[in-house]
């Protein structure tokens, strides 16, 4: 088996060309580092004598690997070069290996200690220029024989192997003693951990064995001076070695050629810390701030958690923080006595210095010892510590982060991570300025607040493109019909008038576009002067009537077109006292927000006017909102408002009675497992996160606990679980409701000063029905009657007459709602009585609230065709029948439908939709996800 071994080495690594190979890499590669070496000693301030004694091992290193160079070129490229001048190089190369492992000796101990030479390393002195003196005679050949000057110089070999294996065993068993003693940094034992272990071990073994392979009697032939596959594989390997310690002990400041210990790795700094500096943004409390650095340090440095401390200084030097713990108060105060010191040298360094790393001073003051570094190292072990960083602000310690001693056995403190420390005490720094000078809570109050009007801004432009881009479609087919009246007839004057009418106003007396065209020319003949009013096409576009009477001619001209801008502010702007109001006021007309609100009051009295718009205001805001309207209106409101802010999930909490235990908290806010509570489920917050709006009905019912908890999530934009001082950001809409007067309930003790302090910024009341002008009243009523029509075919006998507006007028109803339902009833009630009653006659979306359900309502059973729409109607309902029902479909149709899309449909699933909402709630979502 070792001869098959040794035939696999000779056959692969025992060519000459591969062994010159491995010399010449290993030749370059040492002369590399001897030039780098050079240019470090006379370019940097590093310790020269070490450096010298280094220069001398790679030397002899260098004039070995010429050797076997020169020992190879007649064997392979030049056959006539001079055997004289061969043996007159490995004859020096002999020689520097006398000097080498004399310098490596020197080298080693050299690293761990300073003092003048000892009498062992004396007399090992003595003995390697006894060597070289020998070596030199015998290179001479005193003798004249060359057998015998070759006998003899290969029995110095073998003599000087035995020697050098001495020589290096009792410098490393020297240095291994001096291991232990604590004036070695920890720096230099991992220098020369490295050293022993990957460089002098296995080069003392290869040339031992090279020397006398009869020692290994089985391997003999495999290892003998003759066979060079064994010299190529110690070569190379010894090669990588001197590369791979090179790189080692450079990154641990090796000879002190480099400031601090350096990482193998690229720099990473957004991955570290993208999450960080989020969390400390969001960080209330120094408490928080401490957890966070304490996570951050075990997971980007692997330093346990309990070995990192963060001390804050006081704002008063008089007041001094109370620690519980004896070993933190010492620590704290140390540090405190230290820099309030005035002009001394250690308070001086500590308020200079970024960061003090103790194994890199230690490592530094090993090699060039001064007072300064000195007294820094003992106020680090006087505190225990590996680490000391200061955090400032404007010069000046707010604060100091101390990691203990010995937090890492096994690696030290690179430059990237030292950096990656520097910047976050940077940053830290502002966040601990502004908790100990400001008050935190008013800062980020403000900081919502500009949020939230920043996002109203936004909202306010968005509306105002809408509307830019409403009057652009209508400009680019600006056109004016016109219209002749004489004699009881219309003419059309244009093409474009009879486009714009798209009906003959002769035959359709009875159009409600023509009965208004008859009107218009009455009350200009009536009046004897213009006359101009609104009306719509047939697609419900806004038009404008304008009326002229022309004395020549003896009739009445009448312009027909769509309307500007300044069409619309001039109809209403009149309403409107405040000026500020006049661009919602043309959001109102022209946007499909304002389109939403016309639908759901459809009156344009001063009134109500001003009520759309401070809805509309309401609706393009993120603020709380406190709603004080009649309990029918409450629904189609907050749903107006959920649709146009854009949210996506709506939750309706309702609650029927004051807040008994604390389950509409835990619900809300969530609580810490510590306490014993079995609460799997996220909290509502969370879940609404980003997405959501949440309804709280009757909100004077929450306990007075959860209100403060409620506060501090509408003021901050932050609540806190249940319980906790643990704070989690959340942007939900919250829009509440009462019908009781909360300022009587505050002052009574029955309701949170903070909560109605912050309700009241954002209150919405309608005007009550009961008390809105007559006009107005029956405005809105002939607008209901308009939507609930679905057909303009009998609308000239629907209208509602005079007789019935004063019967709405004497028994008004108390909320939108109800009218909606009278106007209604009495359309169908006149509809019967003209027998022309027909469901297809009424529009059915008239009493659907939620915009989204609108679409659905008017398609009927052809909403079943759309997957998007029963997509939608199965995420709102939940339910096969209650979807038969709003479409007016069988079950069994909306079940095939359901199948086919793939929605997910069960017993126990429909049944749990329908009982497994508590009793204190009704939950809604709209479009939680989007399944096709």
């Amino acid at each position: 088996m070792l001869s098959s071994i040794g035939s696999l080495l000779e056959s692969t690594f025992g060519n000459f060309y591969f062994l010159f190979a491995i010399e010449v890499i290993a030749f370059s590669f040492k002369l590399f580092l001897i030039l780098i070496l050079i240019h470090r000693i006379f370019s940097k301030k590093i310790t020269k004598k070490t450096c010298l004694l280094l220069l001398l091992v790679l030397l002899g290193g260098l004039f070995e690997d010429c050797a076997w160079i020169m020992h190879l070129l007649p064997k392979l490229f030049f056959p006539e070069l001079s055997r004289r001048l061969i043996h007159l190089s490995i004859q020096v190369a002999w020689i520097f290996d006398v000097i080498r492992y004399q310098a490596l000796a020197l080298f080693i101990e050299n690293l761990v200690e300073k003092n003048k030479l000892s009498n062992r390393q004396r007399i090992f002195l003595v003995i390697s220029f006894c060597f070289i003196a020998i070596m030199l005679i015998l290179s001479f050949n005193p003798f004249k024989n060359i057998e015998l000057q070759k006998t003899m110089l290969h029995i110095m070999y073998r003599i000087f192997a035995l020697y050098s294996l001495l020589l290096m065993f009792s410098s490393i068993v020297f240095t291994i003693k001096k291991f232990k003693s604590p004036a070695v940094p920890r720096i230099v034992k991992k220098q020369l951990a490295i050293l022993i272990k990957v460089i002098i071990v296995p080069y003392l073994t290869s040339e031992f064995i090279q020397i006398y392979p009869s020692i290994i009697s089985d391997w003999s032939n495999l290892l003998a001076p003759t066979n060079y596959a064994f010299i190529s594989v110690s070569s190379a390997l010894l090669t990588y070695a001197v590369f791979y310690c090179a790189r080692k002990m450079m990154g641990l400041r090796f000879l002190n050629i480099h400031k601090h210990v350096r990482a193998p790795v690229q720099f990473s700094f957004i991955d570290n810390f993208k999450d960080v500096f989020e969390q400390l943004n969001n960080a209330l409390s120094p408490q928080e701030i401490i957890r966070i650095i304490q996570k951050l340090f075990k997971d980007a440095f692997t330093i346990p958690i309990h070995s990192v401390k963060l001390y804050l200084r006081p704002f008063d030097a008089s007041i001094c923080q109370d620690y519980s713990n004896n070993d933190q108060k010492a620590i704290f105060e140390t540090v405190e006595n230290t820099i309030n010191t005035e002009k001394t040298e250690l308070s001086e360094a500590i308020k200079k210095s970024k960061i003090l790393i103790y194994d890199e001073l230690d490592f530094n003051n090993f090699y060039e010892t001064n007072t300064e570094t000195t007294t820094i190292l003992q106020f680090l072990e006087s505190i225990n510590a590996d680490i000391f960083l200061p955090i400032r602000k404007h010069q000046k310690i707010v604060a100091y982060i101390i990691i203990e001693r010995y937090a890492r056995l096994n690696e030290f403190y690179n430059d990237v991570e030292r950096d990656e420390m520097l910047v976050l005490a940077n940053y830290l720094g502002t966040i601990l300025h502004l908790m100990q000078n400001r008050d935190l809570d008013m800062v980020i109050a403000k900081e919502k607040e500009m949020c939230e009007e920043l996002y109203n801004k936004h909202q306010e432009i968005n509306q105002y493109k809408e509307s830019i881009r409403s009057f652009l479609h209508h400009s680019k087919k600006r056109e004016i019909g016109i219209l002749f009246y004489k004699n009881r007839r219309f003419t059309f004057g244009n093409r474009a008038a009879k486009k714009l009418l798209e009906i003959d106003p002769n035959t359709q007396e009875g159009h409600p576009l023509i009965k208004q065209l008859r009107q218009l020319v009455r009350n200009v003949e009536s009046y004897k002067s213009d006359q101009t009013s609104f009306s719509h096409d047939a697609q419900g576009n806004k038009l404008i009537l304008s009326a002229i009477q022309n004395l020549e001619s003896n009739n009445i001209i009448i312009h027909i077109y769509y309307p500007e801008v300044s069409d619309i502010l001039t109809k209403q702007m009149e309403l409107l006292k405040d000026p500020s109001k006049w661009d919602y006021l043309l959001y109102l007309e022209t946007t499909n927000s304002g389109c939403l609100i016309n639908q759901l009051i459809p009156g344009s009295g001063e009134q109500l006017l001003n009520f759309k718009i401070e809805l509309l205001k309401t609706s393009l805001s993120i603020k709380a909102t406190l709603l004080q309207f009649p309990q029918e209106d409450l629904i189609p409101m907050v749903e107006l408002l959920h649709h146009i802010s854009l949210r996506t999930n709506l939750h309706i909490l309702n609650l029927q009675a004051p807040e008994g235990s604390m389950e509409v908290a835990i619900k809300l806010f969530g609580i810490s497992q510590i306490f014993g509570i079995n609460n799997k489920e996220e909290p509502l917050l969370k879940k609404l996160n980003k997405t959501g709006t949440l309804f709280i009905q009757n909100i004077h019912f929450l306990n007075l606990e959860t209100q403060k908890y409620l506060a501090e999530l509408i003021r901050f934009g932050f609540y806190r679980i249940f319980k906790t001082e643990q704070h989690v950001p959340c942007d939900v809409r919250i829009i509440c409701s009462t019908n009781r007067d909360l300022k009587i309930l505050a002052n009574d003790g029955d309701f949170s000063q903070n909560l109605l302090a912050e309700l009241q910024k954002v209150q919405l009341s309608m005007p009550s029905l009961l008390t809105l002008p007559e006009e107005e009243l029956n405005e809105l009523a002939e607008g209901y009657s308009e939507q609930n029509l679905k057909k303009q075919t009998f609308k000239g006998f629907l209208e509602l007459t005079e007789k019935e507006h004063k019967k709405l007028t004497s028994n008004r109803p108390s909320s939108l709602q109800e009218l909606k339902i009278k106007v209604q009833q009495l359309l169908i009630k006149k509809s019967k009585k003209n027998k022309i009653y027909d469901e297809t006659l009424f529009d059915p979306a008239y009493t659907v609230n939620d915009p989204q359900l609108v679409e659905a309502a008017r398609l009927g059973k052809q909403a079943l065709k759309d997957p998007q729409i029963m997509s939608m109607l199965w995420n709102k309902f939940k339910n096969q029948n209650k979807i038969a029902t709003f479409l007016g479909v069988n079950r069994s149709s909306v079940n095939r439908r359901c199948k086919e899309y793939n929605f997910i449909l069960s017993k126990d699933t429909t049944k749990q939709s329908e009982t497994n909402n508590p009793p204190t709630t009704i939950k809604k979502n709209s479009q939680e996800s989007k399944q096709s």
